[in-house]
């Protein structure tokens, strides 16, 4: 059997599915908080099985289930595993929507609702692979996995990082991860994210004497307007992606914003969050922040907590914690993965296709991690996490020929 002519067939007689069950999927609520995720993962158990194939739910938490299902190749080889998660951001205030957000509607081509760019568009395709695949794996070497994650929103323990630490055997040969992307580049690496809290302390007192006692909040203003300068630190990144970036510097903005590409290759500082004082007509006398520091693949983080630790003692009255941290990690360009996917997705799309790092983050780290080469492909994003979020609905079909193709390729290529 020519596989690759069987899946093309399969694609064509069943791709748009896809579109169907990504509307099924945002009907579905599963806002993180409160981060419920048994009804959706309960649709997605039961639509493998229905298909034959090898599923379980994995609750290390009753209300935070992932969904692991497996198809077995006809003979030994590599294993690709796909990720996307079933949470979601809260929709908020519903009076903002001109669409149900859970109304998985598609109007003018599009598919609105929370959650269709983040991320069950891209999830639906990864499922829509493996069930496809399910179909010519006597055919196939290896195996293919899909896992169907909770808890990422929040940058929670109970999904991909449970299943990680304690199930060995999905880490893989190969990652393809179903966050938005959009169809003009694939991502193979995203920067990396350092978490801080600073606190501000004074002894406080009457604002009549503003400026005769020291205030908490005027402390942490200084510290925070200090902090801001590791923006304009030089980085340490790696020739080569600064090379793969500049290839894609035209795209790269026109998909994000002018001056994306240069945003990209420096660190990037984001005060957040401040809470302090008790009155307004009081000194404060406790302030506190929690500050995001973005880095590039190639800057680690020994040295931005070596630069915060020389900039603290210049504020006594000032500590920091660290939470929530992570190195930035790259899968190189020319790794047999990327340059499986990057030409699939040309001769699927017909037009350049361009490999980039991300800005935000995706849980294809978490693999990386681990050494598995990775990369985050699926449909272009608007309104992310804010009223009338919407995908392209024809984008799916595309993303889940790319996503079929690339994993069949890369199972393949020994063969």
């Amino acid at each position: 059997m020519d596989v690759e002519k069987e899946l093309q067939k399969l694609l064509e007689q069943e791709g748009e599915k896809v579109i169907q069950t990504c509307c099924s999927l945002v009907k579905i609520p599963s806002e993180n908080p409160p981060g419920d995720t048994r009804e959706i993962a309960g649709f997605l158990y039961d639509l493998f099985r229905s298909e034959g194939i090898e599923c379980e739910l994995v609750a290390p938490r009753e209300n935070m289930p992932s969904v692991v299902a497996t198809i077995r190749g006809g003979r030994p080889g590599k294993h690709v595993v796909f990720n996307g998660h079933m949470d979601t951001f809260p929709a908020g205030d519903r009076n903002r929507w001109s669409y149900d957000p859970f109304g998985g509607i598609i109007e003018g081509g599009r598919i609105y609702g929370r959650g269709a760019a983040d991320m069950k568009g891209g999830l639906s395709a990864c499922v829509h692979a493996v069930l496809l695949l399910n179909r010519i794996r006597n055919d196939i070497p290896g195996k293919v996995t899909v896992t169907c994650v909770s808890d990422e929103e929040t940058l929670g323990p109970w999904g991909s990082q449970y299943l990680l630490k304690t199930r060995p055997d999905i880490r893989g040969d190969a990652l393809i991860n179903g966050e938005p992307s959009s169809l003009e580049n694939i991502r193979v690496g995203e920067k990396g994210q350092f978490w801080y809290r600073f606190r501000c302390s004074s002894y406080g007192g009457h604002a009549a004497y503003a400026g005769l006692k020291p205030s908490a909040i005027d402390q942490l203003v200084a510290l925070l307007t200090t902090l801001k300068g590791y923006a304009i630190e030089p980085m340490h990144v790696n020739g080569k992606v600064v090379d793969m970036m500049e290839e894609a510097r035209d795209c790269f903005d026109a998909l994000l914003c002018p001056g994306a590409t240069d945003a990209a290759l420096r660190a990037s500082v984001n005060v957040g969050r401040i809470t302090g004082g008790l009155s307004v007509n009081m000194i404060a006398e406790d302030c506190s922040a929690e500050v995001d520091f973005r880095l590039p693949p190639g800057e680690k983080g020994e040295r931005l907590r070596g630069w915060i630790e020389g900039v603290m003692g210049e504020f006594p009255a000032c500590s920091f914690e660290e939470f929530n941290s992570y190195d930035a990690f790259l899968t190189e360009p020319d790794d047999p993965l990327v340059c499986i996917a990057r030409n699939t997705a040309e001769e699927v799309l017909g037009h350049p296709v361009y490999t980039t790092f991300s800005l935000g983050g995706t849980e294809a780290r978490l693999w990386r991690a681990f050494g598995t080469p990775s990369i985050t492909f699926g449909p272009n994003h608007h309104n992310m996490g804010s009223p009338d979020e919407y995908i392209e609905a024809k984008e799916l079909p595309a993303v889940l020929s790319v996503h079929a193709f690339t994993a069949l390729r890369f199972l393949m290529q020994d063969c």
